[in-house]
């Protein structure tokens, strides 16, 4: 919680759909590959609230200068000119608070068939009052722990994977146990760690602890690096190389990029 799987996952989308970004090292903005139909299910969050993330990573302007309507020289044309990219580049945001499966399904079916979207960010698996009951009503079951729910939720995305051939990335949250693990892996889900089986690829997003600092202390000195805020285990790597490996991370969470 709060360690910015949101921003992450806003950041991958408009990387995936926006085919220029700014960059800060060459103060312009460049050419950032295709345009690649997106959509972005947000749970919780308003609309409003994802497009100005989204608008802090294109225009890398800091989200505040944007909310408060306060900017330094050159941002507020920065900020106008990724908005017109939003327009024209086909990224998509859907709400839903309060879902059932069939409301992901028809969602996702939508966007595939109307937009041709073939990227799905889903932020992110849990439980509402609307899928509890759905749940209930098909398999005449009542009291359906938790875990079976995410279970079944990360079944079904998988499956529209599948199905229409599509990249689908989400999120979860984690147990209280990730204060004092050692290991960082599926064990750490909150709900159900059997959400692990399904997917092809698992990360654990966790902020770098005072014992790391230090354990990291010399390697950040001798490399003329600075010091990592974020720690990305990945756990799982279905068909790849690496796993069981910690990715560290420099994360600048007003303007999503990590």
């Amino acid at each position: 919680t709060g360690v910015g799987k949101t921003r992450a996952m806003i950041a991958d989308a408009c990387n995936i759909a926006c085919d220029e970004i700014w960059n800060a090292e060459t103060n312009k903005w460049e050419v950032n590959g295709t345009k690649e139909p997106t959509i972005f299910i947000t749970t919780e969050q308003e609309v409003d609230e994802i497009q100005t993330m989204m608008l802090a990573f294109l225009s890398d302007v800091d989200e505040n200068h944007i909310i408060y309507n306060d900017y330094y020289a050159g941002e507020l044309d920065r900020v106008l000119y990724a908005a017109q990219l939003m327009k024209k580049c086909p990224i998509y945001i859907k709400k839903l608070p309060d879902f059932s499966l069939k409301d992901i399904e028809n969602t996702i079916k939508y966007s595939i068939h109307e937009w041709g979207v073939r990227y799905v960010f889903f932020d992110y698996l849990h439980t509402s009052m609307k899928i509890l009951s759905e749940v209930t009503s098909k398999t005449g079951i009542k009291g359906l722990r938790e875990d079976n729910v995410l279970f079944m939720i990360s079944i079904r995305l998988k499956d529209l994977c599948n199905e229409y051939g599509v990249f689908i990335m989400s999120a979860t949250q984690l147990n209280a146990d990730y204060i004092t693990a050692q290991q960082y892996d599926q064990n750490l889900l909150r709900g159900a760690k059997s959400i692990a089986d399904k997917i092809d690829l698992g990360m654990i997003m966790l902020q770098t602890s005072q014992e790391d600092k230090e354990a990291l202390k010399d390697v950040v000195h001798r490399g003329g690096f600075e010091m990592p805020e974020i720690k990305v285990s990945v756990y799982k790597n279905r068909r790849g190389q690496y796993k069981d490996i910690l990715l560290w991370c420099k994360a600048n969470r007003a303007t999503c990029k990590i």
